[in-house]
């Protein structure tokens, strides 16, 4: 069972991203809605408290309060938190276990959003949990969904990362339709029979239909029946991972992307492919470790 996690305070994508749990959340699944009130700062000569720290408490709560009652759902519970809010979430994800989903709001449309600091960026590098940013136009109902697929350490293999974002995928209650993606890019100084770059052989492109067909097999343990019933159809594009998934969201409700357990600056200055589509995507991006 599914514990979503939703960082809230009193901003449209944050409240999008509650609205993206509890359209998604099961009957019996709980949504812990987490807001964080941290005391303020001024700093000069003197460093000092701005506020009463009661009365910031106070306000908090009642903000709180009021946020689940308006929901009027059973499986929604406040949780007021105090301190950073990315840490806090963080560590209220660990408290519940490895049946949490982080979900976050997110309204920056380039890296630099993901780069400054923002409860999003520092979430989904410092939690094993998946994290959905919820980010776009497309957010509800969850009903096409995006998994990129990509080789593993021998071509001929999909990687864990993959597998476990497509075995999430597949269990993600209410999808209908799960588009297998995978892409490659060909560049025109590339040697072999390609029709035009960008564009693979046509043996390429039988040991990518290998690939996907692999990876659709070990996600489903061979059955090649998801559990939430969902159609699995195999999606291939030309050009490199990022640019597929970013064009793909915008027909989608959700991509997936599995991503390395990589922390620090050096995920983010190399422009990874899941950084690209947290920061471009038209509809929301869940991020599987």
């Amino acid at each position: 069972m599914t514990t979503y996690i939703v960082g809230l305070d009193g901003s449209d994508h944050a409240h999008a991203a509650l609205d993206w749990a509890r359209a998604v959340a099961l009957d019996d699944e709980k949504i812990l809605v987490a807001h964080v009130w941290d005391m303020p700062v001024s700093t000069g000569y003197e460093a000092g408290a701005v506020v009463d720290p009661m009365e910031l408490a106070q306000v908090s709560d009642e903000f709180l309060t009021n946020a689940v009652t308006a929901c009027a759902d059973p499986r929604v519970e406040g949780r007021l938190l105090t301190g950073n809010a990315g840490r806090s979430i963080v560590d209220l994800a660990d408290e519940v276990g490895s049946g949490a989903t982080i979900v976050v709001g997110h309204s920056g449309t380039t890296k630099v959003g993901l780069l400054l600091g923002s409860t999003a960026h520092h979430v989904i590098h410092h939690t094993e949990a998946p994290v959905v940013v919820v980010r776009g136009e497309r957010w509800v109902p969850v009903r096409t969904v995006v998994v990129c697929v990509d080789h593993g350490k021998h071509d001929d293999e999909p990687d864990d990362r993959s597998i476990k974002a497509l075995r999430w995928a597949l269990r993600l209650a209410g999808a209908e339709r799960v588009l297998v993606s995978h892409a490659d890019f060909v560049p025109a100084v590339a040697a072999g029979p390609i029709v035009e770059p960008g564009l693979e052989s046509d043996e390429a492109l039988v040991d990518d239909d290998d690939l996907v067909k692999h990876a659709i097999d070990k996600a489903t343990d061979g059955v090649g029946v998801p559990p939430n019933g969902a159609q699995i159809v195999p999606v291939f594009g030309a050009g490199t991972g990022a640019f597929s998934l970013i064009e793909a969201s915008r027909e989608a409700d959700l991509v997936v992307i599995g991503t390395r357990a990589r922390h620090g600056l050096i995920e983010l200055v190399t422009g990874s492919t899941s950084l690209d589509v947290l920061a471009h995507a038209h509809c929301p991006v869940a991020v599987i470790r």
